[in-house]
């Protein structure tokens, strides 16, 4: 009982309630008492299925007042309302959860107002309250990522103010979550002096808060680098992003062959299970520098000269590029040469005993010297050597970088004045000019001064020499001491004991002086150049030697020209030989392979007798083949890692397995198609068909040749099913190819090629269309019924039949359906892409048939290719099931044993391994769409012990597919980064949109967006990131290019990165050559449309775009839209739209970074087209197919379960669940 009291006396202190029961005619009190402060009562322990009438009264501090009776009886049930909900999670995200729970029965419904609902984990428990309403859904947010939470709901009365018993405990996980940023990064750069290249190591140690199981971590690694290039100007780049993937329980890495001289940045962060890109941890280290690559070192050449009668060398000396480090100094050696010395003869430059100029020329054995020497900022590209005059100038900063030394012998102590300074240690430092000297160190006696070592007492500058377990050709590196340049006293004088050999040296090296050259001796040379290295360390680096020259004029002696002459004639006389040996090799093979051929009674050319010449010496089979090889089956958990293993070396192990299949059997003969009566009918002269298979005809008027055709029949799996493979009908062949179809009774075709394919016609129209009416192929009619267009292929119906006169109405009583089933998407010589449409096709070929129908007939261009690679595929499809194993090898063999070079190219050989590899992976992932609810409820549970469901071990069969690497150099670009929102989202070469060139600007080609392929396998979709405010103008050009009518914006609007800007404007806008005008607008209840009118100002072209901005997405990143009825409509829509405006162009699709959401959608638009046509859909293979064609798509378990959900709202929606016949 309620009531309420409308009464301004004195508070009430009691209440009492009577009852009546029915047909007794006495009121009875209730017996408990009733405080004043209620307004609410429970009468219980009343007889059940009885009526009762009830009356109130209340009682102050003045008395006992009126009783009130309610007006009619109130029965009692049968039995007390009891009703305990079941409950369900029927969605998560990675914050959110939501659950659902059964409908209360009719009966109860009065009784349940409202539910009481509770979630729990180890920590922390929530209620909440939910009122009853048509669908009991409620979501939880705030949540924990990666937590499980337990839930239970009871149902609520207001008439008791209580709830019932709680339901059994559902439990619920969320999803994985973002990350945080990984710990205790850290970073090394290192040069590797053993394989002398350099390399970053990374470390860091898992995030604090993973949020998640961490699946892997992504490493990015950038470099930025200032150096001075081979122009002298100075250079700053930015290296393309080395990106690696780290496996979860890995918490390192190494990036090797990254170019030195550079300050890198690494960022690292986890992905969890969600495939969210957690928060980013960065680090900095700097790579040291090193010497210059070798190849930039190859480039100095010299020549001589006559100059007034002084012979000179002139040397090329042009800028080595600072990119591996800064140069201190060039120096250029000169090495005059003993007599009859050559440069195979010398010590390495490094190990080189420098002399001085006066010394080398007053010495029989010559030696090496310097005779120029530049720093970097003063270098000249061309000198001249041998002239007198030295370009060196003495504050040069190559008086403190210095490599080779002299090796002299000192008799007394002296002292040597030495220049020092700090040195840079930067890319982009420079040198500062040094004046005076500081106190020299003393120099012990007897020390040697060379390559190697200089070893003065007192804070020397040393060479070091690298350690012999270094690389072979080490880099010595020399240290500098740490001297301060500033605030220098004067020195004190020096003094000199006795001459020091002849010369004064300068901060440990000889003078430069580049004298007069001797016209009687061999010079020859090489360029010394030193780099600041790490640490105030000097590298020295060397070219090889230059061309042996010498001075003067070159006298060619008569020996000499009578030594070229003769090795002329020796090379000419050579070449006759060769060419005689061929001739007489070339005969003797034809004589023999004419033999071979004769006793075969085939053909044999010249050409075909090299090429079983090169047969032979590759190993492979003679002519008449011996038996192939009978390889071990494979089975089927093998079949991955047997396509793996075959795959290494650019698929080196099918190669060498595809040789080894025969090309001929010595029991099989092609006299008929080498007849000269049927040579017409072959539509290449080297597919020819067996005779002991060849398919016969009944013969016409005695006439020789009119029973063939070349065809030959085929036996499948353990020869239950039989095919006929033939070439494409020719149109000399049309007749011959229905009459086949009659006499062997066939019903079934397909039809593997397309009429013209590379501009040639690879088969003739064997049948009339629709508008063509009936049409005659000879004595037999063929007549149009109906056709049907799939994603891969078209299902023709025909009707056939026979005539007994001239004419199309003296056919017989008879008439025959033929279905052929033409599939559209494969080239000659190659294998599709994708396996899943040739195994479909299958599929649907083997609904069809049935031993009543007779052989299948398939033919493509040849007959051989790829109807060879469909009837092994069945046949292997059909041992794999009943056997577990497959016999790759061993099935092609049989079928070229039946008709010659079935499954005819490499390509071809290895579709039919991986196709099998996909099937024994994935198996069969359509779902038919009167089993649709049932089939996606069936992925969604788990079976008992298992972490997962089937749809999630499904997506993480997605997630372990290897694809083939496929190129982004265009998008990856440095000229195109600031186009891109995200570095992970780049579009492949391959199938990005390219726009038309600007002319005057670099790079206006790129946009980042890429060509999707729609249901039907054309460019349908163009998916597209958000414009950013430098894109806008190309957007629109792409809009206008692609004759796009329809666009759907699936982002939200505003500022920030992860927002999209208002790219249209209120009146209208001119962008370069493009005008963008606003038409009008029109809110929906799930998406706003608007219209605008796109011109080309440069071709007076103009479209009519509509645009569908789609406001139902959640705000939060990585979530998915907890309804589907709002993507649904958006699908409906703007496939309606482009029907009714003919879809001349592609929908255009765009979001954030162009991935996530707009995948969905395209997602959802293909699968929708598919259910329409083919009653199935398969989600597993459309996700695969559309995450190969652009970077960041369908990413997440939430975007794959969303699409179950989606589609089969969609067949319920659209009522497509009823049975289809």
């Amino acid at each position: 009982m309620n009531w309420t009291v409308n009464d301004g006396n004195q508070p009430i202190q009691e209440y009492f309630i009577q009852h009546m029961k029915n047909a007794t005619g006495s009121w009875t009190y209730y017996p408990e008492q009733i405080g004043g402060g209620n307004t609410s009562y429970v009468i219980r322990n009343l007889d059940n299925n009885t009526a009762y009438e009830i009356r109130l009264s209340a009682k102050n501090a003045m008395g006992m007042g009126n009783m009130n009776t309610w007006q009619g009886w109130v029965r009692t049930l049968d039995k007390d309302p009891y009703f305990v909900p079941e409950i369900s999670v029927k969605g998560v995200t990675l914050n959110s959860i939501t659950i659902g729970w059964s409908q209360p029965p009719e009966e109860m419904r009065d009784h349940v107002h409202y539910y009481m609902l509770i979630v729990q984990n180890n920590s922390t428990t929530k209620e909440a309250f939910h009122p009853e309403q048509s669908m009991n859904l409620f979501l939880f947010t705030d949540l924990q990522a990666a937590t499980t939470y337990r839930f239970k709901v009871s149902a609520c009365s207001y008439y008791t103010k209580q709830c019932g018993n709680w339901s059994k405990e559902a439990n619920g996980t969320t999803m994985d979550g973002e990350s945080s940023a990984p710990e205790n990064v850290s970073l090394v750069c290192r040069f590797d002096n053993i394989s002398h290249t350099s390399f970053v190591y990374v470390t860091w140690t898992p995030p604090i808060q993973p949020n998640g199981q961490i699946m892997h971590y992504n490493v990015i690694l950038r470099g930025e680098a200032s150096f001075k290039n081979e122009s002298g100007l100075m250079q700053k780049i930015y290296s393309e992003p080395k990106v690696k993937r780290v496996e979860g329980k890995q918490h390192s890495t190494r990036f090797d062959l990254v170019p030195p001289n550079t300050n890198y940045t690494v960022k690292v962060s986890g992905v969890t299970r969600s495939r969210h890109q957690g928060e980013e941890a960065t680090c900095h280290c700097t790579m040291p520098p090193t010497v210059p690559d070798k190849d930039k070192l190859a480039r100095f050449s010299w020549r001589k000269l006559e100059e007034q009668g002084h012979w000179l060398f002139k040397l090329l000396l042009p800028r080595v590029t600072e990119r591996n480090g800064p140069i201190c100094c060039y120096r250029v050696f000169l090495v005059k040469l003993e007599p009859h010395q050559s440069v195979a003869d010398l010590p390495a430059p490094e190990d080189f005993h420098v002399s001085s100029y006066e010394e080398v020329h007053h010495s029989k054995k010559g030696g090496a010297y310097v005779a120029e020497m530049f720093e970097s900022n003063s270098l000249i590209s061309e000198v001249f050597l041998g002239d007198g005059q030295t370009m060196h100038v003495n504050s040069s900063a190559c008086d403190h970088c210095i490599g080779l030394r002299p090796k002299l012998h000192l008799h007394k102590t002296t002292h040597l004045p030495i220049s020092t300074t700090h040195v840079p240690t930067a890319a982009t430092a420079t040198l500062p000019e040094v004046s005076g000297n500081m106190d020299p160190p003393a120099v012990s006696p007897s020390v040697d001064y060379f390559s190697s070592t200089f070893e003065p007492s007192l804070e020397p500058i040393r060479v070091r020499r690298a350690e012999s377990t270094f690389a072979p050709d080490p880099v010595p590196t020399l240290v500098l001491p740490q001297v301060p340049v500033p605030s220098m006293s004067p020195p004190p004088p020096h003094t000199s004991i006795g001459p020091v050999t002849q010369m004064d040296i300068v901060g440990g090296q000889f003078p430069v002086h580049d004298g007069q050259l001797d016209s009687n001796s061999n010079y020859t040379g090489f360029v010394e150049v030193i780099v600041f290295g790490p640490e105030q360390m000097l590298l020295p680096a060397y070219s090889g030697y230059f061309m042996v020259l010498k001075p003067g004029l070159q006298v060619l002696q008569a020996a000499e020209q009578s030594q070229v002459l003769a090795l002329v004639l020796q090379v000419l006389c050579a070449l006759i030989l060769i060419v005689l040996v061929l001739l007489l090799s070339l005969c003797l093979l034809q004589r023999y392979t004419k033999q071979v051929a004769e006793a075969q009674g085939v053909e044999m050319t010249l050409t075909n007798s090299f090429r079983h010449l090169c047969r032979s010496l590759r190993g492979r089979h003679v002519l008449v083949s011996a038996s192939p090889p009978d390889m071990t089956p494979i089975a089927k958990a093998d079949l991955t890692m047997a396509y793996v293993e075959r795959h290494r070396d650019s698929d080196y192990g099918f190669q060498h397995e595809f040789e080894l299949l025969p090309d001929r059997f010595p029991d099989r003969t092609t006299r008929h198609s080498e007849a000269r009566e049927n040579a017409y009918k072959n539509r290449y002269p080297d597919i020819k068909a067996y005779d002991q298979t060849r398919v016969r005809l009944s013969q016409v008027d005695s006439v020789v040749g009119s029973d063939y055709i070349n065809a030959n029949f085929v036996v499948g799996y353990k020869e239950r099913k039989k095919f006929i493979c033939a070439q494409g009908p020719m149109d000399n062949t049309v007749c011959d190819f229905w009459r086949m179809v009659w006499e062997q009774h066939l019903e079934l075709i397909l039809m593997l090629t397309n009429l013209e394919e590379y501009s040639k016609t690879k088969c003739a129209k064997y049948w009339p269309d629709d508008a063509e009416g009936d049409k005659m192929f000879g004595d037999f009619g063929v007549a149009h019924v109906r056709e049907k267009r799939y994603s891969d292929y078209i299902v023709r119906e025909l009707k056939m039949w026979r005539t007994c006169g001239s004419g199309i109405k003296d056919r017989e009583k008879e008439e025959r359906s033929i279905v052929q089933y033409h599939y559209l998407v494969w080239k000659d010589f190659m294998a599709p892409e994708h396996p899943a449409g040739i195994l479909k096709f299958i599929r649907r070929m083997n609904e069809a048939y049935s031993l009543e129908k007779g052989p299948i007939l398939v033919h493509c261009s040849a007959g051989v290719g790829r109807t060879g690679t469909l009837v092994a595929l069945d046949s292997l499809l059909q041992q794999l099931a009943e056997e577990g194993h497959v016999a790759i090898f061993n099935t092609v063999c049989d079928l070229r044993h039946q008709r010659n070079f079935l499954v005819q190219s490499l390509k071809q050989y290895i579709f039919i391994y991986r196709a099998l590899m996909e099937v024994a992976q994935f198996g069969d992932t359509e779902l038919k769409v009167t089993e649709l609810k049932s089939a996606v409820e069936k992925l969604r549970q788990r079976e008992n012990g298992k972490d997962r469901c089937k749809m999630e071990d499904d997506f993480e069969k997605i997630n372990r597919v290897v694809e083939d690497r496929k190129s982004f150099s265009v998008g990856g670009g440095e000229e195109n980064r600031n186009k891109n929102r995200s570095e992970l989202v780049i579009p492949y070469d391959r199938n990005r949109v390219i726009l038309t060139p600007v002319p005057g600007r670099e790079h206006s080609t790129y946009i980042n967006a890429s060509f999707i392929e729609g249901y039907d396998n054309s460019e349908s979709f163009i998916i597209t990131q958000d414009p950013l405010e430098s894109t806008i103008a190309d957007f629109w050009r792409m809009v206008s290019e692609q004759s796009i009518t329809t666009l759907v914006m699936l982002s939200d609007l505003g500022d920030g990165s992860k927002k999209c800007i208002r790219y249209w404007p209120d009146d209208e806008i001119s962008l370069e050559h493009i005008h963008v005008k606003y038409i009008q607008s029109e809110s929906c209840p799930y998406y706003t449309r608007r219209e605008l009118c796109v011109t080309n100002t440069k071709t007076d072209e103009n479209v009519v775009v509509t645009q569908f901005q789609y406001n139902g997405w959640p705000t939060v990143e990585g979530e998915v839209p907890e309804v589907t009825r709002g993507l649904i409509e958006l699908v409906d829509q703007t496939q309606n739209h482009q029907e009714a405006h003919g879809g001349s162009g592609p929908i255009a699709v765009h979001c954030n970074c162009g991935s996530d959401r707009s995948s969905m959608f395209v997602a959802l638009s293909i699968l929708v087209q598919q259910l329409h046509t083919e009653k199935r859909v398969d989600i597993f293979t459309a996700t695969r197919k559309l995450r190969s064609q652009r970077h960041g798509m369908l990413q997440t378990f939430a975007q794959y379960e969303f699409l179950h959900r989606a589609i089969v709202n969609y067949a319920d929606l659209h009522h497509l669940t009823e049975d289809p016949a």
